[in-house]
């Protein structure tokens, strides 16, 4: 033993130096691609993130269209049964007029004005019903344009 060495302690330290070397480069190589890993990870992130937006930007964009054509259904809804009460309504009052047309005709055998006024009114009538065919035609076509985009 010189100096407080043992001899061939200088091969130990230089293995060992050489070993540790070797541990420190393999791990920069290891930190280097874990690294790459996560910015790949991260741009992954990024991509996933961009499509998520993207998306709840279709999904709201497709929940205010249908909000609107709930509120074009209802609209259309409130029509047809505002129209139905409107024809109820004009048959009614054709029944009376009918009615007081044939009091008429039992008092008065010259008629031709309340004639043409029934026949007016039934004209009315008629033309109300055409309406009232083509909301629901519309109505129709509303709801099956709202569960084909419901379907999508």
């Amino acid at each position: 033993m010189t100096n407080g060495h043992l001899p061939g302690n200088g091969e130990v330290y230089q293995e060992r130096l050489a070993r540790l070397e070797n541990d420190k480069e393999s791990l920069v190589l290891q930190v280097s691609v874990l690294t790459d890993q996560v910015e790949a990870q991260g741009e992954k992130i990024r991509d996933l993130e961009f499509c998520l937006e993207e998306h709840r930007e279709k999904l709201n964009a497709t929940e205010e269209m249908l909000q609107q054509e709930l509120l074009s259904r209802t609209s259309l809804e409130t029509q047809k049964l505002d129209l139905m009460a409107e024809i109820s309504n004009l048959k009614l009052k054709l029944t009376a007029v009918e009615k007081d047309r044939l009091d008429y005709e039992d008092r008065f055998r010259d008629t031709e004005g309340l004639m043409q006024e029934i026949n007016d009114l039934r004209l009315r009538v008629s033309e109300m019903d055409n309406e009232r065919l083509q909301y629901e035609k519309k109505l129709k076509s509303t709801k099956v344009s709202f569960l084909n985009g419901k379907n999508l």
